[in-house]
């Protein structure tokens, strides 16, 4: 070992002591900071930690789905409409930070999927550019105050004596947002 290998290592071991002095000093006049400090190391411990089990578990022949990495399946439409709610749009900016998504690319896959189209060009109070125009956001469905009365709006049958019987509504099966006048005969 030469002198300039010596010396050097003894300035790094001085750095080393010196900074782990001043952060002992930090943490001492401000304990919140060695708190959220520990929290950090012991974060990045418990990540160190999954990816060498993980790997160890591999090497095995086991297949690893860590938990974290499973997404889950995200009402792109549900997000839009609470986002676009007395607005004039909604950027895919804005839509994939509201949904937890990766990048603008799976926002429009998701708004494609769903037959939503996409602007290059879109107005909003937090800036411009590609998103969703309110008149492209659908409309949220109806939903009932009382379940006892979802689904069919219609008289009883035979069993109706009134001389009013007139038209009435029935929600469509097949499309829930839709609904036929349907002329009962007496």
């Amino acid at each position: 070992m030469g002198e300039s290998e010596g010396s050097s290592r003894v300035a790094g071991g001085c750095v080393i002591a010196i900074g782990i002095g001043a952060a002992l000093g930090v943490v001492y006049v401000y304990p919140d900071v060695g708190t959220y400090a520990a929290g950090l190391v012991t974060a990045a411990g418990v990540r160190k930690a999954r990816g060498w089990v993980a790997k160890r578990q591999t090497h095995k022949g086991e297949q690893v789905v860590d938990e974290a990495d499973v997404d889950e399946p995200v009402d792109i439409v549900a997000v839009l409409q609470t986002l676009g709610e007395g607005g004039t749009g909604v950027l895919l900016t804005a839509l994939r930070e509201a949904a937890g998504l990766s990048d603008t690319k799976a926002v429009r896959a998701l708004l494609d999927e769903a037959g939503i189209r996409v602007r290059a060009g879109v107005r909003t109070p937090a800036g411009n550019g590609p998103g969703v125009h309110a008149d492209d956001i659908p409309a949220p469905s109806p939903t009932p105050t009382d379940p006892s009365q979802a689904g069919c709006l219609c008289s009883s049958g035979a069993a109706n004596a009134n001389t009013n019987n007139g038209p009435h509504l029935v929600q469509d099966e097949t499309n829930p947002h839709r609904w036929h006048v349907v002329k009962e005969t007496v």
